[in-house]
């Protein structure tokens, strides 16, 4: 029988303590699911789930084989997906209206900026699922290597993917204004 305790001691010490990647990814995996779902009750429940799922499998999580990020948001992204299967992809279409900026002094300011945003939004959601995924993702601060490795694609087809997804973003934003 062959002696794990060095070998599994080296690797809990690679892993920062899980206290420490709740801290640092709870906002951004919430903001990324609250981009992607209706209400904001659905994200706290879906961001809730990601965290006790990433729990229950740290004792699998190798920091060697990916980064602590792209192993929350891959969590992140499956528990959206199993949200959507279970809710229906309509929802999915339909979650740019709710979502606004936060209120700033200037009311006029304000209220064109959530104009902009929802119509933003709106176009995004028009988009390709895998070219929306790659905004969400690139925008909730990942690199595009971790980009790749979420959507099972290389960085080369992450940076392309979201790039063409800017492109077509901007087209649908400049025929919208014509």
């Amino acid at each position: 029988m062959r002696d794990t305790s060095a070998y599994d001691s080296a690797v809990v010490a690679d892993r920062p303590p899980f206290e420490d990647l709740y801290r640092e990814f709870m906002r951004r995996i919430y903001a990324y699911v609250r981009a992607q779902v209706t209400t904001s009750a659905d994200a706290e429940d879906i961001t809730a789930q990601v965290f006790m799922n990433a729990y229950h499998a740290y004792g699998r999580f190798e920091p060697r084989n990916t980064t602590p990020a792209a192993w929350l948001f891959r969590i992140a992204r499956n528990a959206t997906l199993d949200h959507f299967r279970a809710h229906g992809r309509r929802e999915r279409l339909r979650r740019t209206i709710e979502h606004q900026p936060v209120a700033e002094v200037d009311p006029a300011g304000v209220a064109e900026e959530r104009i902009q945003y929802r119509a933003l939004l709106a176009y995004v959601a028009k988009l390709p699922e895998r070219q929306r995924d790659a905004i969400s993702l690139r925008h909730s601060g990942l690199s595009f290597e971790e980009v790749g490795g979420l959507m099972s694609c290389s960085e080369d087809a992450a940076k392309m993917l979201y790039h063409r997804a800017l492109k077509a973003l901007r087209e649908s934003v400049q025929e919208g204004m014509a």
